[in-house]
Formats: structure tokens, sequence, C-alpha cells
């Protein structure tokens, strides 16, 4: 009798296998690459977004007027802000005893270049007599 070499070497159902598995480490890779991406650019978008409102923020008082009910808006970086200062604050804010017509409230909001992402607001708390 005689026996028949071995054959040395995969089948195509293990080549197979292999390749399947390499295909789903290689997407996960790459799903994991392409959001890390994604979220830095929404990162970095929102950093621009409160540089403008910080920016806007520092203008108040000085290159802005305070007084309660006036709003403005312009643009900046292709970036579309609004303030809207107001005598009345948001039911999340936490003050302690205020009388009436002692601060002001101001809010700045930034919205992204062509809708991409949401918008950035900036809240301040301003007492109406002090000089700013």
């Amino acid at each position: 009798m005689r026996r028949r070499a071995s054959h040395k070497g995969f089948t195509l159902i293990e080549t197979l296998v292999s390749l399947s598995i390499a295909t789903l480490a290689i997407t996960g890779f790459y799903q994991a690459l392409s959001t890390g991406l994604f979220m830095e650019r929404r990162a970095g978008m929102q950093a621009e977004q409160m540089l403008v409102a910080t920016r806007i923020m520092d203008q108040i008082g000085v290159d802005l007027a305070v007084q309660p009910g006036m709003q403005d808006s312009g643009m900046i970086r292709d970036m579309e802000w609004s303030m809207v200062v107001s005598e009345a604050g948001t039911s999340d804010m936490r003050l302690g005893p205020v009388q009436p017509g002692e601060l002001v409230f101001i809010y700045v909001t930034v919205q992204p270049p062509l809708d991409d992402g949401s918008p950035v607001t900036l809240r301040a708390i301003r007492y109406r007599e002090t000089p700013l």
C-alpha cells in the first residue's frame, strides 16, 4: 500500500475565513478612524463658536450697549451671532435674593456656518448699575 503524500498549505475555506476576519478588523478600524475625525471637526467648530461668543461678550458694555430689551446680531468668520439683553433669567439659574431691576441677563448665541452642528450659547449676569 502506498500512502498519498500530504499536501502542505491552506484550503480555500480557511483562506476565505481568514480574509473575512481581516475585513471585519479593517472595517472596525476605519469606522473608529472616521468617527474620530468627525468628532475632531465638531470639537474644532465648537471651539471657534466659543471664541466668537467670547469676543462678542467682551464687547458688551464697550462697543455694544447693555440696555434691557436690546438685541443685536452680525456675522463673524461665516458664523451668525445674536445677542439679547433681558431683565429675566432662565429657570435653571439659581439666584439668591435679588431686587427687581437689579440684574441684566445677557445671552450670546453663535450659529455654525451652513447649519453644520448645533449653536453655542453663552450667558452672563451683570448688575445694572455697576460700570462695565
